[in-house]
């Protein structure tokens, strides 16, 4: 075929297709021999009929539902090449072929757009047959709709919406309003589209496709998630959805300030770690994909990196940073800076994800954080002063820690044989309440580092599952230059003997510990006889004995000083607490006296007085007599 003859067939098919100043409206129901759609409209052998046309209105049949969905096919390359200038934007929108279909409820917010072009097109373009195709099918489409928007204007008016018009109050692009579902931390998504699905139980709902910005841990970029609304009869108020247009929140301003800024804490916290505090919901996904939240009230460590290596099947959305997709690296050094990266605004902070990982140091779980609850670790002000143990110890402490935080890289403590023997290691021995955990406390408050407690009785005695769990102690421990404090550990402790279970025991820890590059304090209270190996690796061991009664005294001042109420600080006389002093109590036995007498002088709504906290210890006595005898108390004071 000639090039002349190849030329006149396309020019043929370019006057065929939308050579008809007019639309058709078809149906198109399910094929049984193909298992495809099929439009019922019979057509010509030649030029397909329906090209002809401007646009081609196709009503789907659903057999099942008999729920209609419109599509129309646009046949017109003039109205083809307006909806793709005006669908650039738009990512649930594909225009791409050259007889593109797009489905008619995707229409209805771009109609302004659309008539806006059309009257620019009447009054300044000469192009006749675009203005003409622009015209006829923006007729049509304020035509369908216009029983839409009647519905529309009468509920929006009183902020109300019913479930069949849900997609027509989310335009594409808007931001949306939700709330974490683990958390309860408000968040905004952008809109993509939206669609009517059933789950398994054949409940409805609408399933809302949106997109945020999120991280690995170490990139930021474009998550997508969707979003259900169930079905539901009647009218409901928008903000009783459990997603809705921002611009219906009732302080919209407001709360568009807070995302802003949770979303530049949330960039803040991407890579490396960070040791915060938190006051909140927190919540983890189950084996069932459950969601179980739980309260913190603690000091936590943002982590990624940590959380994904000890859950590795924990589900969690892919970070996308090709292509289209948003990418931005965040390398650490630019987080510690506390440089905010410049490619970012405020449009992007306030689509930022709720939610960071971490660790709580409290309960030991890795958890999902909302990022509005997280703040600055608020420091005790605790100090050596508060640890009543001689003051040469004290000095031997500190010395040591100071040589160990100057030390260079791969010197220090370090074994002959490379990456062993690195650790600092302290000894603490002696009776319970008498400051070996406060000394841990006040070495990580001193240093400002995080206090990583672990109970050597949570770990168990299984050799196998002890390894694995030492290892990830040792390792995140490391990782976020924390004070690790082994507490109670006995078990790895104690002498070697003849029991293989025991053997297996210490013989793991040691070899453990023989890799550990951090701060580690050991604390037991009944070992009689340490294993040698163990104690070769410490470097000092500290006995602490029953607290005087000028420790006492202290100990009850420090505790008091932090008793306050609605109504003041305490009022205890001098005289009363020299005489609380001389009780047989240890650290601990202080601490819950002083906060049972707090509490019982906030139900009074009184300051706490001698009275209070002369009535919580005797009815700790009370207590410690009936279950263990008269004969006991003085036992027990030092070791319960």
């Amino acid at each position: 075929m000639t090039n002349a003859g190849k030329e006149s067939i396309e020019v043929c098919s370019q006057v065929a297709r939308a050579s008809k100043l007019s639309y058709k409206q078809v149906e198109e129901s399910l094929d049984d021999k193909t298992g495809r759609y099929k439009i019922t409209e019979p057509t010509d052998s030649g030029v397909d009929e329906l090209d002809q046309y401007v646009f081609v209105i196709r009503d789907r049949i659903n057999r099942r539902t008999q729920q209609i969905t419109t599509f129309f096919d646009i046949k017109s390359p003039f109205l083809r090449d307006i909806l793709r200038e005006v669908y650039q934007d738009y990512r649930s929108v594909s225009l791409a072929d050259s007889a593109p279909s797009i489905e008619q409820s995707m229409l209805f917010h771009v109609r302004e757009e659309l008539k806006s072009r059309h009257r620019r097109l009447e009054h300044d373009s000469k192009d006749t047959a675009t203005e003409q195709h622009l015209g006829l099918f923006v007729d049509y489409i304020e035509a369908a709709f216009q029983p839409i928007d009647e519905r529309l204007s009468v509920l929006l008016a009183k902020d109300e919406i019913t479930y069949d018009l849900i997609w027509a109050l989310f335009k594409p692009n808007a931001k949306v309003f939700s709330t974490c579902p683990g958390t309860g931390a408000p968040r905004c998504f952008l809109y993509d589209h939206c669609e009517e699905k059933e789950d398994m139980n054949g409940s409805k709902f609408m399933s809302l496709q949106t997109r945020y910005l999120g991280s690995d841990g170490k990139v930021l970029g474009e998550v997508t998630t969707t979003t259900r609304i169930p079905y539901f009869r009647g009218a409901s108020r928008i903000e009783h959805l459990q997603a809705y247009p921002l611009h219906y929140h009732a302080e919209p301003e407001q709360m568009k300030s807070q995302l802003v800024e949770n979303g530049r804490k949330f960039v803040s916290l991407i890579g490396s770690y960070h040791h915060q505090r938190y006051e909140g919901r927190a919540f983890d996904i189950d084996d069932k994909g459950e969601i179980v939240a739980c309260h913190v009230c603690n000091n936590i460590v943002v982590d990624a990196t940590s959380f994904k290596e000890s859950k590795p099947n924990y589900p969690r959305p892919r970070v996308l940073t090709k292509g289209k997709d948003r990418g931005l690296g965040c390398d650490d050094a630019t987080k510690r800076a506390g440089i905010e990266p410049t490619q970012l605004d405020d449009e992007d902070f306030l689509v930022c994800s709720p939610t960071v990982l971490g660790f709580c140091l409290e309960t030991k779980k890795f958890l999902e954080f909302a990022v509005a609850y997280i703040s600055d670790v608020k420091w005790s002000g605790v100090s050596f002063d508060d640890v009543k143990i001689p003051d040469t110890r004290k000095d031997a402490i500190k010395a040591l820690m100071h040589a160990y935080m100057r030390r260079e890289p791969g010197g220090g403590f370090s074994d002959v044989v490379q990456g062993k023997g690195r650790s600092l290691n302290f000894l603490l021995h002696g009776p319970p309440g008498v400051g070996k955990t406060l000394t841990a406390e006040v070495l990580a408050e001193t240093h400002r580092v995080p206090l990583y407690t672990v109970a050597a009785g949570q770990i168990g005695t299984d050799h196998v599952r002890v390894e694995k769990i030492l290892k990830t102690v040792f390792r995140v421990a490391r990782r976020w230059n924390a004070v690790l404090l082994l507490d109670e550990a006995d078990t790895f402790l104690a002498q070697r003997t003849t029991d293989p279970s025991q053997i297996a025991l210490v013989s793991v820890f040691l070899r453990e510990l023989e890799y550990f590059d951090g701060v580690l304090f050991l604390t037991t209270n009944r070992v009689k006889s340490f294993d040698p190996a163990i104690l070769s690796r410490i470097q000092l061991s500290l006995k602490y004995g029953p607290l005087g009664q000028d420790a006492r005294r202290a100990v009850l001042l420090f505790f008091l000083a932090q008793a306050k109420t609605t109504k003041g600080p305490h009022a205890c006389r001098k005289s009363a607490i020299d005489d609380l002093a001389k009780e047989e109590l240890n650290g601990r036995d202080i601490r819950n006296a002083v906060f049972v007498a707090q509490a019982l002088a906030e139900y009074k709504n009184e300051v706490v007085n001698e009275g209070h906290l002369k009535a919580s210890i005797a009815m700790r006595k009370e207590i410690q007599v009936d279950v263990h005898g008269a004969g006991a108390l003085e036992n027990l004071s030092a070791y319960m």
